[in-house]
């Protein structure tokens, strides 16, 4: 989780409250770990992305 919120933007306590109300990128235990894909965390920003952006249109 740790890795997640310093290389994205989004801080640990976020990436919590997430995994405890069922929100944000797709995660999962390994060990005592909670991990998440590269690509689940792309695709939740995209997904982000394209319902909120704004503007751009010609």
């Amino acid at each position: 989780m740790r890795e997640v919120a310093t290389e994205y933007p989004f801080g640990i306590r976020t990436l919590k409250y997430w995994r405890n109300t069922d929100r944000g990128p797709a995660s999962f235990v390994a060990g005592r770990r909670v991990l998440y894909r590269r690509a689940e965390i792309e695709r939740f920003l995209a997904e982000q992305e394209a319902e909120t952006s704004k503007g751009g249109a010609a």
